[in-house]
């Protein structure tokens, strides 16, 4: 049941329209006392199909387990292993609304695809553009990517250039989305949108140094590659995006409240708002992201001696983007609404206020800071998955109804 609260809200939120629900639970699946089937290893990418089954990616067991409706298990698929539906490092799970569905695998740098029954359909060789982030097409066999950053893919093209090999480049970069059909021969990203990033006043890049074998097995010089390389200012806008029920991509790319509603073909269709202005960036918001970015890179040196001084000097004289980006998260619902998250207390705070916008597009209300979070999957008839974590970090993946005005 959703409550419309009649109660005037504090000043700073008089532009919200306050929305509070009760969500019934449906079912859950998990914890101590679970079947095998639901002893998940961790929390795993969760999606729906049209029927409402759930699929669940345990990364660490290398299979997707389907639940129906009532919270029964229907069946696991795959395995470790090097064979067709079998799994090394499965990355990202997308699921189409037939109930077919396809798993990415970091390691074999592929994706396979999998019939709604869970055969074993076909695989895809990705290449170096295994790190793409994807959504599936809602009316094809077909995802959506976005690219990734430059340094991302600096270990492996180096690695590419010590095997003699020409190092890939890839068609879009992280502010970029293209389609993939996954119905072709090859792999290939047909580039869509490109959207605004903010301009950078930096130095021009160093040529990449020559690495040796002896350099791949060396962990603080790996580290470094992977992890020491610090660029951009703290706070640049990043881009927000998914896929709405008709194939319209919405993406956020700026500081400001505006969701650019875009077609396939490019075609700016409608642009979302709210008068909500970014925040600035305060000197003890500069100190707090400086000490959160040195605790963060602290704990990925960890293993190589700690964090080198260079890197922490580098993070220490960083740049900062003048405002906050608004939107923080930007999650389609299974009927084309859209749930979009503001900042929180500090722009990394995940409990920031939800607005919901309806199917037509229209602003339906907020759920006000710390109540809710965005679900990990929206599914047909109001169905939401969440995962829940026990005092034992134990995981268990919680099932829920949404009323019909937030779907």
């Amino acid at each position: 049941m959703l409550v419309w609260i009649a109660a005037a809200p504090p000043p700073a939120f008089a532009q919200d329209r306050p929305l509070t629900a009760d969500f019934p639970e449906v079912y859950r699946a998990g914890g101590l006392s679970a079947p095998d089937w639901a002893q998940f290893s961790g929390r795993g990418a969760v999606s729906f199909d049209g029927s409402g089954n759930l699929f669940v990616l345990d990364t660490r067991a290398a299979q997707v387990i389907v639940i129906d409706p009532r919270g029964e298990h229907l069946r696991s698929v795959g395995r470790s292993g090097e064979g067709p539906g079998e799994f090394e490092l499965p990355f990202q799970l997308v699921v189409w609304r037939d109930g077919r569905f396809a798993v990415s695998d970091m390691l074999r740098e592929s994706i396979q695809v999998f019939a709604p029954d869970g055969r074993f359909d076909r695989i895809l060789r990705m290449g170096d553009q295994g790190a793409l982030m994807i959504r599936p097409d809602p009316n094809a066999v077909a995802l959506y990517a976005q690219g990734s950053s430059q340094s991302g893919s600096r270990a492996s093209s180096a690695f590419d250039e010590l095997l003699g090999r020409e190092p890939q480049r890839d068609s879009i970069d992280d502010f970029g989305i293209g389609r993939i059909d996954l119905t072709a021969e090859e792999f290939v990203v047909q580039p869509l949108l490109q959207a605004w990033r903010a301009p950078r006043d930096e130095a021009p890049e160093e040529a990449p140094e020559q690495l040796t074998l002896n350099d791949f097995l060396d962990q603080a010089k790996m580290d470094a590659l992977w992890f020491g390389r610090v660029e951009g200012r703290f706070f640049e806008p990043q881009l927000r995006w998914d896929i709405l029920s008709d194939g319209t991509i919405a993406y956020s790319d700026s500081s400001a409240y505006a969701v650019k509603l875009v077609r396939p073909g490019g075609q700016v269709i409608d642009v979302l708002r709210r008068p909500i202005e970014p925040g600035g960036v305060s000197r003890r918001l500069r100190s707090a992201a400086i000490e959160r970015e040195i605790g963060r890179r602290e704990s990925l040196f960890e293993d190589s001696g700690g964090l080198p001084r260079d890197v922490r000097e580098r993070i220490e004289e960083r740049e900062f983007y003048p405002e906050i980006q608004i939107i923080r998260q930007l999650s389609a619902t299974w009927e084309g609404g859209l749930w979009i998250r503001r900042p929180g207390e500090d722009p990394w705070d995940t409990g920031g206020p939800i607005d919901v916008f309806g199917p037509a597009r229209q602003y339906i209300g907020t759920f006000a800071a710390g109540t809710i979070s965005i679900p990990w999957a929206f599914g047909p008839d109001g169905l939401v998955a969440y995962w829940e974590v026990d005092e034992m970090d134990v995981p268990t993946v919680v099932v829920k109804r949404l009323p019909v005005e937030v779907r």
